[in-house]
């Protein structure tokens, strides 16, 4: 939260509202707004062999791929 009507907005929640009004505050919001969908987490890949000829060919795919204008 970094916009600062957001953070006066809470602040002054805080201070008008009982803890119980907050936690209702804070359903309500979540049904008009929804929740934000949870982050994916990528799973690891096993390391591979550090030899050069991997490295290179990694970084041949990875990092110097050719751009596509359209």
């Amino acid at each position: 939260m970094n916009n600062p009507k957001v953070l006066s907005i809470l602040n002054n929640a805080k201070i008008f509202l009982s803890p119980e009004e907050l936690k209702e505050l804070a359903l309500c919001i979540d049904k008009e707004v929804g929740r934000p969908e949870p982050r994916k987490i990528r799973k690891s890949k096993p390391l591979q062999n550090w030899t050069l000829e991997s490295v290179t060919e990694n970084l041949l795919a990875t990092q110097f791929k050719s751009k596509r204008r359209s």
